[in-house]
């Protein structure tokens, strides 16, 4: 029987609570004094004050808003964010967190007469930075990949992909002094850029930088100049620790120059320069971006002419053109 009573309670306590709406009405609804109880309530006080304490406890309804009353509400994460601000150059971009970092973009056509027909490349950029702590230090990560899709008989390869992870601190003069040091501004660096590749095609090379900058409204002028950290030339050419390129700056040089500049209509063009005077070698590259729909992404028609496009073909004289998107430019 004690069993069944509780579970005969536990019934009654069910429908209770499964019928808000009727609990709802009747609390809205004014209930009449019981006058026929009146007598026995006044011969017995204590049930008058047990009865009169019970109707002054308020009672929780479904849409109280009380703190106290129903489930807590959480507080929204903190969820990661990547700042893709298109009014901002994003070399130069300081914004917390993550954000986007060198020329990201994806291009599906590209020709080459290096490498044609088949053996045309889809070409695409990646490039992240991670700003550490709200602080001037910040970590970067780049990767440019060279995918033949059409090259079946290979197996549709990725030829050629460069990985480059740096470090740098960017010493930025505060708001008030900008116009002072005439708007300029400075990356201090180092770097690793590699293929992944065993020999005879690894390519790899470590460099300190400093990168001078001046940044303002639609013009950013980025030069960088960089000193290669020596490795080990006389080891054998079978040894992985041997200087894969010891003749690398001899095409590269040993600064970049790179101009953005902000047209009509939030056009933009972006070129990069390398030369190296003692060896007459050198390459430019052009990009030029076209905001597309809610500026979400940006057309982009690319060119580069002469040396160092990949790091496998850094002895090599490359030109192309192609056409795709851009994230960020």
């Amino acid at each position: 029987m004690p069993i069944f009573g509780r579970w005969i309670s536990f019934s009654i306590i069910a429908c209770t609570v499964g019928t808000p709406a009727i609990a709802r009405a009747e609390a809205a609804a004014p209930e009449a004094p019981n006058t026929a109880n009146a007598p026995a309530a006044a011969a017995d006080p204590d049930a008058a004050t047990a009865a009169a304490s019970e109707a002054s406890t308020p009672t929780a309804s479904p849409d109280s808003n009380d703190a106290n009353v129903g489930p807590k509400t959480r507080k929204p994460r903190k969820r990661w964010t990547i700042d893709v601000a298109s009014d901002s150059f994003a070399l130069v971009n300081d914004a917390k967190g993550l954000s986007l970092h060198k020329p990201m973009f994806l291009l599906p056509a590209t020709y080459s007469g290096r490498y044609p027909g088949n053996s045309s490349e889809v070409l695409f950029n990646l490039s992240l930075k991670l700003r550490v702590f709200d602080t001037p230090v910040y970590f970067a990560y780049s990767q440019k990949s060279f995918f033949q899709a059409l090259n079946g008989d290979k197996s549709k390869p990725f030829r050629e992909n460069n990985f480059n992870p740096e470090a740098f601190y960017r010493l930025v003069p505060d708001d008030e002094n900008r116009a002072k040091w005439w708007y300029l501004a400075s990356d201090f660096g180092i770097e690793h850029e590699s293929n992944g590749k065993s020999l005879p095609d690894s390519r790899s090379w470590n460099r300190i930088y400093i990168a001078p900058y001046y940044e303002r409204d639609n013009t950013l002028v980025y030069w960088k100049w960089w000193y290669r950290l020596p490795e080990e030339k006389n080891r054998a050419a079978t040894d992985p620790k041997r200087d894969d390129n010891p003749d690398i700056q001899d095409y590269y040089g040993y600064t970049e120059l790179q101009v953005q500049q902000r047209l009509f209509n939030r056009h933009q063009i972006s070129a990069t320069f390398r030369y190296n005077p003692t060896t007459a070698r050198g390459a430019v590259g052009v990009n030029y971006t076209i905001p597309g729909k809610n500026d979400y992404f940006f057309w982009t028609f690319y060119l580069w002419q002469g040396y160092g496009e990949s790091l496998l073909d850094y002895d090599r004289s490359v030109t192309r053109v192609g056409v795709g998107i851009s994230l960020a430019r």
